[in-house]
């Protein structure tokens, strides 16, 4: 038999009834005391019994309550209240409501958090952050706006089960997929009430959630689902990649990525959450009526680019290191600084975007407490942590063509080391060709360095220093992402490196090579042979009248 005042937030062990944790790598809760395993499918038949006999019993305790169903017929906001309820208007638009039939009992949530904070309360914390913001447009709204602040219960649906994302990092055309289990992630089913707005709100204290009982939300205010269920199924795909980019960002070194959602087999538990809402115009306000935190979105948006701020650091530090070689010459800096600026730019900014998002302000996380009468709001980074770790983890492709866990890294000793390396044979390729040449022509009184002269290949140095440049930022900046080195994460906790990941990508030709593996160089000279022929050769020029010049240049 369910226990149903036990709500299915949480997966217990059921050999020693503790909270089981999900562990992604055995893709199966696991208890932390007896290691007892509980499968996905097992802990989804447990919750979905538990809402069928929790329906029932609501229906039940609440045979005879008279509650209507409202739309809108301007906004088609669907709004549920008691029989007796004064208001006659849309809380959204302000329309008059029709109520034509009883509310649908197959449309029932599940659980329910109960309003802690008063509307007088909620108004006057609402007007003190306008007030503290007042330089903000945001915030000269909220308070022009304050007094049609509303309280209202808004659907919302709990949702748990596996998610994946397909990742592709600005400039490169490698694909990442990562994986992950949602727990305690909160998806608004308003269409009147933008969810990413409502996700800055969060997160709400889930301990304090009970069973559904009409008699809660008597006196109240409250919207019903109206999202289809593919629209839902979007919000619940863009709050998952809301929650998935820090992650992702740190893992790939850049906000510049493009991550594509998918869910997998989800359970979902119908819950109205507590929320004061002030919507005009553009305007929506939201603060959470249980902890107290705040969230307002206008017309604002925010335009960033993540790719410019690493090859504007580069050309400024080589212009300065230019300037500091030749005295600060002001015309040679501004040329040269133009010259490192285009190369620069031209590589690190290939296919790369910027990202525009839409401004929300919001408060710290909140808490709320009471003392006596008198309501207490703490604010704290993290004051109400998820209990729950929903990151993603990457996956790949191990030595068996098993998809496995892997942990992403780009850079190790080895890897800077031939990068280091390489840089240094193309700057010097003149010199290593020189010494044997050397070796054969000096006579056995002189010495080596007698009458060899490696300032001679200036022409090379030149040439190559720009060639390194190129080699640098291509390999070493653009090509390494698409050629992670991967390490297994083993269930042990160990990790193990996935032979040959990383190869590659840090050889001199592979600046050549397009993102389909074929010679750039190959191609350039088929589609134009003469000039192909033409740059081979100047090059080769330059190289052996360098290594000439270096042993001959005295005489």
């Amino acid at each position: 038999m369910e226990d149903t005042s036990r709500i299915p937030l949480r997966v217990y062990c059921k050999n020693c009834n503790t909270p089981a944790g999900f562990d992604i790598l055995r893709q199966s809760y696991r208890c932390p005391g007896c290691g007892e395993l509980t499968g996905i499918a097992e802990a989804g038949r447990s919750a979905r019994n538990w809402c069928r006999l929790n329906r029932q019993n609501t229906r039940e305790r609440n045979e005879g309550t008279e509650y209507r169903e409202c739309v809108c017929p301007s906004c088609g906001a669907v709004v549920a209240f008691p029989e007796g309820d004064a208001s006659r208007k849309c809380l959204y638009c302000g329309t008059a409501l029709i109520r034509p039939e009883l509310l649908d009992p197959a449309r029932l949530p599940e659980i329910i958090i109960p309003f802690f904070i008063t509307e007088s309360e909620a108004r006057e914390r609402m007007r003190s952050w306008a007030e503290k913001n007042r330089k903000k447009a945001e915030a000269r709204d909220v308070l022009a706006a304050i007094d049609i602040l509303t309280g209202c219960y808004v659907p919302y649906q709990l949702v748990r089960g596996p998610v994946s994302g397909t990742v592709f990092r600005d400039g490169g055309y490698r694909q990442y997929q990562c994986y992950g289990y949602l727990e305690g992630i909160a998806v608004s089913t308003s269409k009147n009430l933008d969810n990413l707005v409502l996700n800055e709100m969060e997160p709400f204290d889930w301990s304090q959630a009970k069973p559904f009982d009409y008699g809660i939300i008597s006196g109240h205010r409250v919207q019903l689902m109206d999202l289809s269920e593919a629209d839902t199924d979007k919000r619940i795909r863009e709050e998952v990649r809301e929650d998935f980019l820090p992650e992702i960002e740190r893992v790939l070194q850049t906000s510049g990525v493009d991550v594509t959602v998918a869910t997998g087999d989800l359970m979902v538990l119908n819950a109205l959450l507590p929320v004061y809402i002030i919507r005009q115009g553009n305007l929506l306000a939201v603060m959470n009526g249980q902890t107290g935190r705040i969230a307002v979105s206008g017309t604002r948006t925010s335009i960033s680019y993540p790719w410019v701020i690493e090859p504007l650091i580069y050309t400024t530090v080589l212009t300065l290191a230019l300037g500091c070689f030749f005295g600060f010459n002001p015309e040679l800096v501004v040329y040269g600084g133009m010259v490192f600026g285009a190369i620069i730019f031209a590589i690190m900014g290939d296919g790369k975007k910027s990202l525009i998002r839409n401004v929300v302000l919001r408060t710290e996380a909140a808490k709320a407490r009471r003392e006596g009468r008198r309501l207490r709001i703490d604010e704290e980074k993290d004051i109400l942590r998820n209990p729950y770790d929903n990151s993603p983890v990457f996956r790949d492709l191990n030595e068996n063509g098993d998809l496995v866990p892997v942990s992403i890294s780009f850079y190790g000793s080895s890897r800077i080391l031939k990068l280091m390396l390489n840089s240094l044979f193309i700057i010097f390729l003149p010199v290593i060709l020189a010494a044997p040449l050397r070796l054969m022509v000096m006579e056995s009184h002189e010495s080596f360095m007698s009458d060899f002269h490696m300032e001679y290949g200036a022409a090379w140095y030149v040439l190559a220093a720009m060639v390194v440049l190129v080699y640098l930022l291509k390999a070493g900046r653009v090509t390494v992402y698409d050629h992670p080195v991967l390490h297994e994460l083993m269930p042990d906790g160990s990790k193990r490196r996935i032979r040959n990941s990383g190869k590659g990508q840090c050889g001199f030709f592979s600046m050549f090579m397009n993102e389909n593996g074929e010679s750039r160089l190959k191609l350039f000279l088929k589609g134009d042979p003469k000039m192909g022929c033409f740059v081979i050769g100047l090059i080769l020029f330059i190289l052996l009248g360098s290594t000439v010049t270096i042993v001959f240049g005295g005489e």
